[in-house]
């Protein structure tokens, strides 16, 4: 993970690769994030294609650099 707060828009849809990106993991590793409740996918039902929200990915990064 990043030591950097991520500089994504809070505003913003963001795809799996741009989410790996932005936190600095694998797509792997998000998936362990998504599965612990860590992030949180705009569209929950959509498991081929999530995509997530910027606010959601800064919020995730604020959880995981407290652990």
């Amino acid at each position: 993970m990043r030591e950097t707060m991520p500089t994504c828009d809070p505003n913003g849809v963001y795809s799996v690769k741009r989410t790996c990106a932005e936190l600095g993991v694998s797509h792997k590793t998000l998936m362990k994030y998504r599965k612990n409740g860590y992030i949180i996918p705009l569209n929950p039902g959509n498991i081929f294609r999530p995509k997530y929200s910027g606010e959601s990915i800064i919020n995730c990064w604020n959880r995981l650099i407290r652990i």
